[in-house]
């Protein structure tokens, strides 16, 4: 859920861009151990280290939702191994679908400032991520999001640096045949999830 974390931290922690959520789209395997939980964090700036506690909060609270839990449930038993997968990128199509819904900046505006502040840590990312960040920001992958050509594409693209080829290949199908039940689930859980993080303090 690479944009729902973008957003809510965004909001969460002004400031330098805490970037790296582990595992993730700007992480390589190097970094994430360093992400684990457990490890120690206090060689981060303050803010990154803010940004990494908050994003493993958010995905301990979105692992056990159960709108989440039943949206991981609609994954046909051949790729249920990657259910987790598949409805992060979903629930990035949902968001950028009903953007307006939950926020009055538009998506372009906010997003160009998400691609702003990650070029200034750029220097920062590993190599691999700096360059998948490049092309993220020429693309404008964020916002293309909304379309379901490139959820598929994007699915494709998380199976292509898997170490073997799997059958998350073609999961955009996924999302496709489940799409208004997909939906539903995310409907009824992001505005629990945005409740929860103005909770939180």
């Amino acid at each position: 859920m690479l944009i729902i974390h973008g957003r809510i931290v965004a909001d969460e922690l002004p400031g330098p861009f805490p970037s790296c959520r582990p595992g993730r789209q700007f992480t390589d395997r190097q970094l994430s151990r360093r992400f684990r939980p457990g490890r120690d964090l206090d060689a981060w700036p303050q803010p990154v280290e803010a940004g990494i506690r908050l994003h493993r909060r958010i995905d301990a609270y979105t692992d056990r939702h159960p709108d989440v839990l039943a949206a991981l449930g609609l994954m046909s038993p051949v790729r249920r191994r990657f259910a987790g997968i598949i409805v992060d990128v979903a629930f990035d199509h949902f968001l950028v679908r009903h953007w307006s819904r939950y926020e009055a900046r538009a998506l372009p505006n906010f997003v160009a400032g998400v691609y702003r502040r990650l070029g200034d840590e750029a220097a920062l990312m590993p190599e691999t991520a700096r360059l998948r960040f490049e092309r993220m920001r020429e693309y404008d992958w964020l916002v293309s999001y909304g379309e379901l050509e490139v959820v598929a594409r994007a699915l494709d693209a998380i199976a292509s640096r898997l170490s073997r080829r799997t059958a998350l290949y073609g999961a955009g199908e996924e999302v496709v045949a489940r799409y208004d039940a997909l939906e539903t689930c995310f409907l009824r859980f992001y505005p629990q999830l945005l409740r929860w993080v103005e909770e939180q303090g």
